[in-house]
This record gives C-alpha cells, structure tokens and sequence, in this order.
C-alpha cells in the first residue's frame, strides 16, 4: 500500500482546517495544520512535504507578504504552493504569478474531482481519481471461478475487488452491481490492472483492481456523483467559509 504524502495545510482559521484536513485525509493525503506561515516553516524544517495549501483569502498586501516568506525560506522555496481562494475558476490568475502559486483551488469545493486532479499533478500521484471504500456485491458476466464478489473501493476510473484467487492481468471482464443507496444497476466492462494475493506480509486486501473501460456517460456521472457524496457529502463548507 502507498504511504500517505504529506501536505502542509496554512489555515488560520480552526474550522477550515478541520475541514481541508477531513478532505485531504479522505482523499489520501495527510495533512500538517498549522496556523501561520511561521508556524508552517518550523513544520516543514522538520517533516518532508508534497505541497503547500495556504488559505489567501486575504487582503493583497498580507496575501504577498506570505507568499514571499514562503519563496524565501529553503524549506518550502521549492515545494508547490496552492492558493486556496473564493473563486469560480482553477486558472491561475496573472496578477498572482509573481507570487509562486503552483496553482488555485477554489473555495467552496464544487468538485472534488478537480481538487484531487490538482492535487495528483503536483504531487505526481499515479492514480487518476479519487477513491472511496464501496461495499457492495459485484456480478461477473464471464465463467470464471467466482462469479460474485465483494467491492472493496470504487473511483470514476476503476474497483477493486476482494478475491483469494485474482486473475491475471489484462483479463477484461463485464460487471454489474449496484451503488449504495441506489436502485439502478450499473453494467460496466473493465480489465484487470492489478493483482494482491494472499501473502505472508498482508498490507491489502487479497484481490484485484480493475480499469473501467467503454462505459456510458451517464454511468460516470452516477459513479462520479457517489464518489462525491462519499468524500465531501457530510461536510457544510458554507459554514466553514464563514470562519475562514
């Protein structure tokens, strides 16, 4: 299993750490809060992050002042630095350039989709969405040995399948099964991308990943739209905006 990449989170604000930690956590990161960018360099002289998400909801003059602070001290000049800022677009705006941003995340999150996409490129993540833990029975079309099997987790792109006996890779298989909380089933074909048997020193569930190949829009969106649930449903960002 990939350990967690470290991401340092510049808050000032209690709840919108809580929340930007319970978003990165859910998404695979781990997050280091700290409340100041002086605090955030004392952090990052003695732990090795991916990134930087500073919240710049500021005035342009403190906004600045960080960001320099940041380019100037060693242990965060080179690391990628995200502007979280209340906006409606993830381009860069011109006018910040000059400050060293890596890139802009909008706040509220909207997508969680766009956010972890920002994410997985500065910090070189292999995996192209994110993931949520999806239990649920999965029919296989194919005659293989076993016909149903349990989900593990689920993305827009791929399933991981729990199994003692995972097929080879490149084996395309037709599935169905449906969402939680949902009464449509989805039919969706996919090929094996990755295998995890059983062994001595057992980090993952024995079983199999696979890619999602040749499937709907709609059905995308249906799998999309639950990721979304999963991961940023419960959490009311309009009320951590107002203590940002």
């Amino acid at each position: 299993m990939n350990k967690k990449k470290k991401v340092l989170v510049v808050c000032s604000s209690s709840v919108g750490q809580m929340y930007l930690g319970v978003v990165l956590n859910r998404i695979w990161y781990t997050p280091v809060l700290a409340k100041t960018v002086g605090e955030g360099i004392l952090l990052a002289r003695e732990n090795e992050f991916t990134m930087v998400l500073f919240d710049a909801d500021l005035p342009d003059d403190e906004r600045i002042a960080a960001a320099n602070a940041m380019k100037a001290d060693p242990a965060l000049a080179e690391i990628p630095r995200v502007a979280l800022l209340t906006t409606n677009s993830y381009t860069l705006p011109e006018s910040l350039l000059p400050e060293g941003w890596a890139a802009i995340v909008s706040k509220p999150i909207a997508d969680i989709a766009q956010l972890y996409d920002v994410l997985r490129r500065l910090s070189e993540e292999p995996r192209m969405t994110p993931r949520v833990p999806a239990r649920m029975r999965v029919e296989i079309e194919e005659r293989v040995p076993q016909r149903y099997l349990t989900a593990v987790n689920i993305s827009e792109g791929g399933i991981y399948l729990r199994t003692h006996a995972p097929l080879s890779e490149n084996t395309l298989l037709h599935l169905s099964f449906t969402l939680p909380l949902d009464a449509d089933s989805i039919q969706v074909a996919g090929t094996v991308v990755r295998a995890a048997r059983i062994s001595a020193h057992l980090e993952t569930e024995p079983g199999m990943g696979l890619r999602f190949i040749d499937f709907a829009e709609d059905t995308r969106n249906k799998i999309r739209n639950f990721v979304q649930w999963s991961l940023i449903g419960d959490l009311e960002w309009e009320t951590a905006l107002d203590s940002i």
